[in-house]
């Protein structure tokens, strides 16, 4: 298989061969107009929601698990996520090796 330099999420069908080779060959990824699109449209739905919507939505205008019946104040909703993300990306034991860290961020 030839070297690409990028491939762009979204535009293409992911293959366990398309995974081989962004891990052998460390090319970029970015996302597809389509997905950028996808995703847009999404985050519209989502704010639109918050906005009309007077019942809570679970992790997104309230807290999580044990939380869940705990509002969050618009203002506060954008740190809110910010820490889920944050809380995730804590662990603790052996560093996990850079290719199964990519190969996740691909997955993901």
């Amino acid at each position: 298989m030839s070297a690409r330099k990028s491939f762009a999420i979204g535009s293409e069908q992911l293959t366990i061969e398309l995974c081989r080779e962004y891990l052998e060959n460390h090319f970029e990824l970015t996302l597809s107009p389509e997905a950028i699109k996808r995703i847009e449209h999404c985050r519209n739905y989502l704010d639109r929601k918050v906005e009309e919507v007077d019942k809570p939505i679970y992790g997104v205008t309230t807290g999580f698990g044990s939380l869940c019946n705990r509002t969050i104040s618009p203002d506060q909703l954008t740190k809110l996520q910010e820490n889920i993300v944050k809380s995730h990306a804590c662990s603790c034991g052996d560093e996990v090796a850079e290719p199964i860290v990519r190969l996740m961020l691909l997955l993901k």
